[in-house]
């Protein structure tokens, strides 16, 4: 809630929240936020020591929870959370999240033939994030309606991952099917994400950047488990 001098400020001028509440971030904003959260993410996953991987899960699930309480605070004092603590804390948690995938990219990164596989893996990850991604830009059609099945598609896919966990055995016959249920999944994620972008306000353009960086990591850890299953399964380890 505003401050009691802000409200006052408020009540003597009541067309600032209405401002506050269409204002709108360019589409280009966002995508700048997106591009340095794959440079952070980049540099976490090569640059980082492997070590450093529960430390990196620990942090990646805290700031989950931190972010959007910082984005809150930030609107209540009239700030841009783009351009503040919030927008800082987003890049920490894309290197979070490279520092997560560091030990596998870096396994696959220390031989020719699993840097092919990385390298293709991220390639194919960049065009079907791209062509989905303008497709939800694009289209006139309202994605929203389908967030309900994706999310329970969502909870499904979790489900499965969890008892694979516990009953590999039963489930890696599956994994090419789990792959590609979770690649489709998160591409028509981030068709919806990108929709959500195209109509951003600046009170959640940092939330809507944050869940479209994690439709492209989860896509591509998806795309690069179909690439291994075919082409390098004997260097996966994680």
């Amino acid at each position: 809630m505003p401050s009691s001098e802000n409200s006052s400020h408020y009540y003597h001028n009541p067309s600032i929240i209405e401002l506050r509440k269409v204002k709108t971030v360019s589409l280009t904003q966002i995508m700048g936020l997106l591009s340095f959260m794959f440079l952070a993410m980049a540099a976490g996953a090569f640059l980082v020591p492997p070590n450093y991987f529960m430390i990196a899960v620990i942090l990646e699930f805290i700031l989950l929870f931190t972010i959007p309480v910082m984005n809150r605070r930030a609107l209540t004092r009239g700030d841009d959370p783009s351009a503040g603590l919030t927008g800082g804390l987003a890049l920490v948690f894309a290197a979070c999240a490279g520092v997560v995938l560091g030990p596998l990219v870096q396994t696959l990164a220390a031989s020719s033939d699993g840097l092919a596989v990385l390298g293709q893996a991220a390639l194919v990850t960049f065009i079907v994030f791209a062509a989905f991604g303008a497709y939800g830009l694009m289209t006139k059609r309202n994605l929203s309606s389908m967030s309900k099945v994706l999310f329970i598609g969502l909870l499904v896919l979790l489900g499965i991952m969890i008892l694979s966990m516990f009953f590999s055995s039963f489930f890696s016959p599956f994994g090419l099917l789990i792959g590609l249920g979770g690649a489709i999944l998160f591409s028509l994620m981030t068709a919806l994400d990108f929709q959500r972008a195209k109509y951003a306000t600046a009170d959640n353009a940092v939330m809507v950047t944050l869940s479209i960086f994690l439709d492209f990591v989860n896509l591509f850890t998806f795309i690069l488990d179909i690439f291994l299953i075919f082409g390098g399964g004997g260097m996966r380890k994680r």
